[in-house]
């Protein structure tokens, strides 16, 4: 039985069928309620990112065979608890919090107006956070940290981004400068001013000067990299003897037998919630800075989905519930 306080159904933006973002609609769809360690939260904002798209396209069929439709996408969220299961102690109706949910399941993602989730995948917000900016951290904020985690180089160390520009990398590069390592990122001429804000010591070329430009500073090879542009062995090479790097991609495969090489995921942590925190500590220390490219209304999704396939965005695209029905 659905509590007093919540009106039995949501509103999600979903899809019955692989395709373009033609064929996303808003529909009403029962409330989810919290089982004993779950939170139900009502969402404010939430990214529309590659791992959405790559749903709706089917891109993901395989990974999706035993659901069934509409399915909703959705990995990042900010928003105020709504209930509280029997189990999921500490946490208060109306409390900021932010999140992140695996959408390939049969309840979905967080494209909705309410979303049920481990609280062990929340963590809390003071009050005044933007949810639109908040929303921005938990995905790649998670997999920036378990790039540096994974490299674990030593402060003064040099290591290698590329897609410096990207989410990914927009948030390896501050954390990198924060453990005390020397920065070495790539970009275009239009993103060059935006990866040095972001704390890059040193910024080379895109392209077929980026291999070039790297061997002449760092002849003996950089310590660690970060392939979010998944460059793979052209920027594996530039590793030196023993280096590591960190791969977003479970099917890139490197033949450089020089180097170690591991794969991170953010399926890995959804529930690390110490983790999560430590994202919420680095927004308020300013440490990391959430770049919101556009707020897209809820009804409006479907403009988003075809600006993020249209591709070039510095910044997140952020779905905003509004007013939609709750």
């Amino acid at each position: 039985m659905t509590p007093p306080h919540l009106p039995a159904t949501r509103r999600a933006v979903a899809f019955e069928e692989f395709g373009g973002p033609d064929v996303l609609r808003c529909v009403d769809l029962p409330m989810p309620l919290p089982q004993a360690d779950e939170v139900l939260v009502r969402v404010e904002a939430a990214t529309i990112n590659p791992t959405d798209l790559m749903m709706l396209t089917g891109a993901q069929a395989a990974m999706m065979k035993d659901l069934s439709p509409p399915y909703i996408a959705g990995m990042e969220f900010a928003g105020r608890v709504a209930a509280v299961g029997a189990n999921a102690a500490g946490w208060q109706v109306g409390q900021a919090v932010m999140g992140i949910v695996n959408p390939r399941r049969p309840q979905g993602g967080a494209h909705a107006t309410h979303v049920c989730v481990p609280a062990a995948s929340l963590a809390a917000l003071d009050s005044g956070t933007d949810p639109a900016r908040a929303a921005t951290l938990p995905m790649n904020g998670l997999t920036a940290r378990m790039c540096l985690e994974s490299l674990s180089l030593p402060a003064g160390a040099t290591l290698l981004v590329t897609g410096a520009a990207g989410a990914v990398g927009g948030f390896v590069i501050p954390l990198a400068r924060r453990a005390g390592l020397h920065v070495v990122a790539d970009a275009k001429d239009t993103d060059a001013a935006l990866v040095r804000e972001l704390g890059a010591h040193v910024v080379v070329p895109r392209g077929e000067a980026f291999a070039p430009a790297v061997r002449s500073l760092f002849p003996q090879g950089v310590d660690g990299l970060v392939d979010a542009a998944l460059l793979g062995d052209v920027a594996a090479g530039l590793l030196r003897d023993g280096g590591s790097m960190v791969s977003l991609r479970s099917s890139q495969k490197i033949t450089d037998t020089r180097i170690r090489q591991a794969y991170v995921s953010v399926i890995q942590q959804m529930t690390h919630t110490e983790a999560l925190r430590w994202l919420v500590d680095r927004m308020r220390d300013g440490t990391l800075s959430a770049r919101v490219a556009q707020r897209i209304p809820m009804p409006q999704a479907a403009r988003g989905y075809e600006l993020l396939r249209q591709g070039g965005m510095r910044g997140r695209l952020v779905l905003e519930m509004g007013d939609a029905p709750r």
